[in-house]
């Protein structure tokens, strides 16, 4: 979803919406602040439903050495989750590295692809930000924006009841489930 479908969802919410409008509603007061109403919120849909990504820190080369090698982690990281060393026929090896601050020092002794995972931070929404912008937290995460946007567009209205998008959003969180995998196992017949 981009920021501008978002933005609908938002805007409808607030009976603002203005789909002959190219800037999506009428009111140049919310024109204004919308972008900006969404930068915080984003940022706390993203730190509910993390945003994950991967690179390759290391790929075989064929030759091993001693010592270690450094490798910069991404700016945008917020935490790491894990490294795993893959080898030729990518299956897992032991991974030999160590972490220090932001930087990874993979042992030279080990001839295998490296792959980081981790968290991102999510690209700040500014004011310049174009409605195509394409919104980096999963799906479930992204219906959850509008009502916190909802909630912060009304609230410098006196006469609008801006706590029932709040109270929509807590209800939405209760329920929201943010993991990535569910446990599984196979059962397997046989002597216990």
């Amino acid at each position: 979803m981009t920021l501008g479908e978002n933005k609908k969802i938002a805007l409808s919410l607030v009976e603002e919406y203005s789909p002959d409008n190219p800037l999506l509603t009428d009111d140049e007061d919310i024109q204004i602040r919308i972008n900006l109403l969404y930068a915080p919120a984003y940022q706390e849909v993203s730190e509910r439903k993390k945003i994950m990504k991967t690179k390759v820190l290391k790929e075989i080369t064929g030759t091993t050495s001693e010592g270690y090698t450094e490798y910069g982690t991404p700016a945008n990281m917020y935490q790491r989750r894990r490294i795993i060393a893959l080898n030729e026929n990518n299956e897992q090896v032991e991974a030999k590295y160590k972490v220090i601050g932001k930087k990874v020092y993979i042992s030279n002794e080990s001839d295998a692809q490296y792959i980081l995972e981790y968290y991102q931070y999510p690209t700040v929404i500014t004011e310049d930000t174009e409605d195509s912008f394409v919104l980096e937290v999963d799906q479930d995460a992204q219906m959850l924006l509008p009502y916190l946007v909802a909630n912060d567009i009304l609230k410098v209205d006196q006469s609008a009841d801006y706590t029932a998008f709040l109270t929509e959003y807590n209800r939405k969180l209760q329920d929201f489930d943010n993991r990535r995998e569910i446990p599984s196992m196979i059962v397997e017949e046989g002597v216990v």
